[in-house]
């Protein structure tokens, strides 16, 4: 049975809260609720799933306990302006605005540099091809883990202490072999704006250029990028920064459709976003003229 206790990261920061918009926590929920994800999207079975993390058809309790412990917060400091045409704004926007600006204060948000111990524990014995799929899961978080707000879009980036060069190569063949797309950057950075920066000239400028802003167009439409109307439907595509040797990377991953998508985000797509992708390439250039747009 698995148990561990881990050390981790916040790469990027995290907007993260419980009951209190305007206050930071790490909840063992949310990270609870990212292991499920992940669970599924590897390709863990509905029944499976709810004999792993519980259920009310049939009513299971969960099989594995979560804890967070100390918490080492670091500041994320005086929060970048909101600019138009800015690609670090096209990443930012959604928080700014959330919560009628609760969320846009430092309090609300863990910056990059804080740490926390995730206890994890598995409570009883479970079928054992649903305790492989919790250990990929739990792999894959320790790799490419997010919490909080807008987590498909850069922030809220977590990353296991442990984690190294072999560790990345089983983590990439993971995902890839559970059908997952995955593309990073050659480039590297030091500083966390300047990641994002790079992840908002690709959405911005590229993605959403070829396939529109979902909900905000007219008339709206599904995509694998996610959508607000005509049904809320969350993005396949995870642009997710990554930490290795002390440098910062633009990554990115997209989950299987299958496994993620609504009928109609699957129909309008006969192959991955990110297959025609070469982020090391350089990135497209923000636009010179035009409006802000908000991203998803």
């Amino acid at each position: 049975m698995i148990a561990s206790t881990s050390t981790f990261e916040c790469i990027t920061p995290c907007f993260c809260a419980g009951a209190d918009q305007a206050k930071a926590e790490i909840r063992p929920s949310s990270i609870r609720g990212a292991l499920r994800w992940w669970f599924r999207a590897l390709g863990g079975s509905k029944e499976m799933e709810t004999e792993v993390f519980g259920g009310a058809e049939p009513i299971t309790a969960s099989s594995i306990l979560i804890r967070v412990s100390e918490i080492s917060s670091k500041s994320i400091g005086r929060l970048p302006p909101v600019q138009r045409n800015d690609p670090l704004s096209y990443i930012l926007y959604f928080p700014s605005v959330s919560s009628d600006k609760k969320r846009w204060n430092e309090s609300a948000c863990y910056g990059p540099g804080t740490t926390f111990n995730l206890h994890f524990k598995q409570l009883r014995k479970i079928d054992p091809q649903a305790e492989k799929k919790l250990s990929e899961a739990f792999l894959a978080f320790r790799h490419f883990g997010s919490i909080g707000m807008h987590t498909t879009r850069c922030l809220g980036a977590v990353q296991c202490s442990e984690v190294n060069a072999g560790s990345w190569d089983s983590a990439i063949k993971l995902i890839e072999s559970a059908r997952f797309t995955y593309r990073q950057s050659d480039k590297t950075h030091k500083i966390w704006n300047e990641v994002l920066k790079e992840a908002g000239q690709w959405l911005q400028n590229d993605m959403r250029k070829e396939f529109g802003a979902g909900g905000n167009k007219k008339p709206a439409k599904a995509t694998a990028l996610g959508s607000a109307l005509p049904v809320r439907q969350t993005s396949a595509v995870y642009l997710r920064p990554i930490k290795q040797n002390g440098d910062l990377i633009f990554a990115a991953f997209e989950a299987p459709h299958d496994k993620v998508l609504g009928a109609a985000s699957k129909q309008l797509h006969a192959h991955p976003i990110l297959q025609s992708r070469d982020f090391t390439n350089a990135p497209p250039q923000a636009p010179q003229q035009g409006g802000h747009r908000r991203s998803r």
